[in-house]
Formats: C-alpha cells, sequence, structure tokens
C-alpha cells in the first residue's frame, strides 16, 4: 500500500454502482476502487445485492479481491421512484453513520441517487463516464453533467463533446483513460494456449478480433479481407471471441458462403485465464468501431498483451492506438483494412515493434496503478478547489 506524505489526510470515498450484473463498466469500477484502496484512499464499493435468479457475480468478485462491498441499497439499473426513494433514504443514514469526502458515482441511476443527498451534507459528487464519445444530447444528461464537481471522461472525443453538451466550466472535466490489468494481461506470464486449443499452426498468421457479433460491427469488412487473404495464404486465420443474437447472419453464413471454415474460428464468450491465453495466441488484433463499451477495452487488454491492433478511425479507437506506434489506424474501408492486415502479415519485424510499443504503452498509460493515481489527483484537486 501506498504510504502518502505526513499530515496528508487520508481520503474516504464511497463508490456507487446501480448495476447487478458483470458487464460493460462492472470490473474497471470495481479495478478503481481496489486500486485506489492500495494508494490508501479508503475506497468503499456500494452495488446492488439482488441479482434475481443469477449469480451476483460484482458481489462474488469483489469478495474474491479481498473487499466487502456496501450492500446496504438497491441500486437497480433503472430509474425507479419508490426505490430511489428508499435508496436516497439510505444513504442518507449511511453517511451520517460513514462521513466521507467524496462520492463517486459510476452509472446514470446511482448519480441520481446521490444528488440530494451529496448536496445536502455538502459533499462533491464525482462522475466517471465510460461512453466514448460523450453522453447523449438529452435533458437528463445536460442536468447530471451539471450536477457533478468533476466529470472523469474516458477520452478527449468524449470530454470536448460533453463540455459543448453542458456548457459547464472546463475545469469540471478530466481525461483519465480506461484501465485494464496489466498483470494479468501480460504476455510473460504462463496462460492457457489459445493456438493448441483451436488446432492452428504454429506457423499460422493470427488475426483476433473481440466483439459481439451484431450488424453494425462490421464483420462483413473484415470477412472480406480475410478471404482475400487466406486465398492467397492458407497459413492465414481469424479467431473470433464473443458471440451475440445475430451471430448466424453476421458471423456463420458469411463463413459458410466465403467457404472459410477453415481459417475463420469462432471461441464463442470465454473469459478467466482462457481469454488471456487466446488473446496472447492473436499475431495481431482488430477492432473495427466501438460497440456497448465505448471505451473499447478489449483493444486495450490486446495491447497489453504485447499484440498490435488494426483499428478503423471511429469513435476513440485514434486515442487508443496510435498509428505506426503500437498498431495501425486505417481509414474505415474493406481495402484499407485488407491493405493494413496485409502489411502486419508481411512485415514481422515491424509487427514485434509494434507489439513491444504496446505493451510499453498499456504499462505507461493503462494501467491501474497510473490510473488510481490519476483519480487521486483529481480528487485531491476538487477537496482543495483547484483546477483539474
Amino acid at each position: 500500500m501506498q504510504q502518502h506524505s505526513a499530515g496528508m489526510k487520508p481520503l474516504r470515498a464511497l463508490h456507487l454502482f446501480s448495476n447487478c450484473k458483470w458487464t460493460g463498466p462492472a470490473e474497471p469500477a470495481l479495478n478503481l476502487c481496489l486500486a485506489l484502496r492500495r494508494r490508501g484512499i479508503d475506497a468503499q464499493f456500494a452495488c446492488a445485492p439482488e441479482a434475481g435468479s443469477s449469480v451476483n457475480k460484482i458481489v462474488e468478485t469483489a469478495r474474491d479481491r479481498g473487499l466487502e462491498p456496501v450492500l446496504d441499497f438497491r441500486l437497480g439499473k433503472h430509474r425507479n421512484p419508490w426505490n430511489n426513494f428508499l435508496d436516497r433514504r439510505a444513504l442518507r443514514r449511511w453517511l451520517d453513520a460513514h462521513p466521507v469526502d467524496l462520492l463517486h458515482c459510476h452509472l446514470d441511476n446511482d448519480h441520481e441517487i446521490a444528488l440530494a443527498p451529496a448536496r445536502e451534507r455538502n459533499i462533491p459528487l464525482i462522475r466517471s463516464s465510460y461512453e466514448g464519445p460523450g453522453f447523449r444530447d438529452d435533458a437528463r444528461h445536460k442536468r447530471l453533467l451539471c450536477s457533478a464537481a468533476l466529470l472523469i471522461e474516458p477520452s478527449e472525443m468524449a470530454r470536448e463533446h460533453d463540455l459543448r453538451l453542458s456548457g459547464a466550466d472546463p475545469s469540471r472535466f478530466a481525461v483519465v483513460p480506461g484501465a485494464i490489468d496489466t498483470e494479468r494481461f501480460d504476455p510473460r506470464r504462463d496462460t492457457p494456449d489459445g493456438r493448441r486449443w483451436l488446432n492452428l499452426p504454429r506457423d499460422a498468421f493470427v488475426v483476433g478480433i473481440v466483439a459481439r457479433m451484431q450488424t453494425h460491427r462490421h464483420y462483413e469488412d473484415l470477412f472480406q479481407a480475410v478471404a482475400k487473404m487466406a486465398a492467397a495464404d492458407p497459413l492465414v486465420h481469424l479467431v473470433i471471441i464473443g458471440r451475440g443474437s445475430k451471430q448466424d447472419k453476421v458471423g456463420f453464413e458469411p463463413v459458410r458462403r466465403l467457404a472459410l471454415e477453415k481459417a475463420v474460428h469462432f471461441t464463442g464468450y470465454i473469459d478467466g485465464e482462457n481469454y488471456a491465453g487466446m488473446l496472447k495466441s492473436f499475431d495481431t488484433g482488430v477492432f473495427l468501431v466501438p460497440g456497448s463499451d465505448g471505451t473499447c477495452r478489449a483493444a486495450r487488454e490486446m495491447l497489453a498483451m504485447g499484440r498490435p491492433v488494426v483499428v478503423a478511425d471511429r469513435g476513440m479507437l485514434r486515442e487508443i492506438v496510435t498509428d505506426g506506434q503500437n498498431g495501425i489506424v486505417f481509414d474505415g474501408t474493406p481495402d484499407g483494412l485488407y491493405r493494413a492486415l496485409c502489411r502486419m502479415r508481411d512485415d514481422r519485424a515491424l509487427r514485434l515493434e509494434l507489439g513491444r510499443n504496446a505493451r510499453h504503452t498499456a504499462e505507461s498509460r493503462y494501467s491501474l496503478e497510473v490510473q488510481a493515481e490519476m483519480v487521486e489527483q483529481c480528487y485531491r484537486r476538487v477537496l482543495n478547489g483547484a483546477q483539474v
């Protein structure tokens, strides 16, 4: 645990997460709380205690990682007037019994719940955004943006958008890149052999993508590029990690139509060590369009595994991957994707150099430790009344 300088007051913060599902920002929010605790901050994590008939993986994971979550609130994902009223009342009681310096909200409904109790007690409210391009342009989000003492944005794109949307003081916005666990995603670590699991040749050139199979994810562009490459080189293989309600239409049928059954491999949903091992099996990753996770976390995970990433110039992807440094940014066209993948395949020295740079980028910019340090600086500046 990091020690703060003599006389520096330990910070106390309550993080609120209004969802019961292990999806989207659940792990990033929990990981941030844990990383802040390692820095000596008394960061508590409150989440929904009930998950219906499903296992509450957020609660289980928090406990597995050494953090007992606060389960005193309902914290539903969606607004519910009665439940939110009860949560506000419970939050007031909790704050009176456990005074904190800051409230840190992660989702819209916990932000709504925390507004009145925070204002009544003059507690600064921090909001983390996981919307890569920025929040929706509507009255609700304008109000939420204006109510936060500080909005922690995942990208410059989001900061600029939300600044225009809210008209708030620029000092109330800070960009803190999304983080990933660089110890878990470390190419030097022993992990399950993804190539062996899929029976891929050792000398295959493996392109990998992590994305739900939905119609807007530009899978058709990827299949066209792989089909052209595989026609000339049978050692080209594509690994798809993910599933989706449209997987037959988006994935299985086009692969059959293009006769790519031997070149394209569907893993479905995988997690844990198998997921890390599968990323390690890639020669290059691909990310074509931000999905439900607007912060494009899978792209950063591939970088952490020392794999260069080919990304389309869409959303905040250009802020994650720097063209020619840790990957290739192409123009979003099928031909541009084909040329980028061919360059990765044909120039092994470049690919290895980009991979080394990718790991360095992850360690220096996207690690949990870097994120926690930046967030702590945000906390202290808000409490000190300084500009961020």
